[in-house]
């Protein structure tokens, strides 16, 4: 009987492993995210994508760029992590927002890490805000692991 129980807990075990590591090395198949460089250009095309995917509430392809532990300061001081930022997009699912038009940002490449920044419009800032998103570079992908928006005062 003993022999029985170990061998049923080692079989979940390895089912649990197994499972576990199938979806961490399910590959993204999103184009942008196939043939990315350390360059600036690569950056430049994972802001507009992650714009876009946000927008339509492609939460896939947010789960590819964002790491785990992704962290944003909200415009209005919240701090939230990737299952917040998951949620939100989701609701764009069923309704998309329009991409209009977004100025082009600046992006700082030092070795690992880059820093993709600007200014852009926001429903509830009148003046606009401004962002700055995080990346790493692991495993030959870029991945987002930090953003914060700031809301631009205005000048009285």
């Amino acid at each position: 009987m003993i022999k029985l129980s170990q061998a049923l807990v080692a079989m979940g075990i390895v089912i649990i492993i197994h499972s576990s590591t199938a979806k961490a090395s399910t590959p993204c198949q999103h184009s942008v995210l196939l043939n990315e460089h350390r360059d600036v250009a690569t950056i430049e095309s994972l802001e507009l994508e992650w714009t876009r995917a946000f927008l339509r509430g492609d939460t896939g392809f947010e789960e590819c760029l964002l790491t785990a532990d992704f962290t944003e300061i909200m415009l209005n001081g919240d701090i939230k992590h990737l299952s917040d930022e998951l949620a939100l997009a989701a609701k764009n699912k069923a309704k998309p927002l329009p991409l209009g038009e977004l100025p082009k940002g600046t992006v700082l490449l030092h070795e690992s890490v880059a820093v993709a920044y600007g200014r852009s419009q926001s429903g509830t800032s009148p003046q606009g805000l401004r962002y700055a998103d995080y990346y790493v570079w692991e495993n030959g992908k870029w991945r987002v692991f930090f953003a914060h928006q700031t809301e631009i005062a205005t000048n009285h």
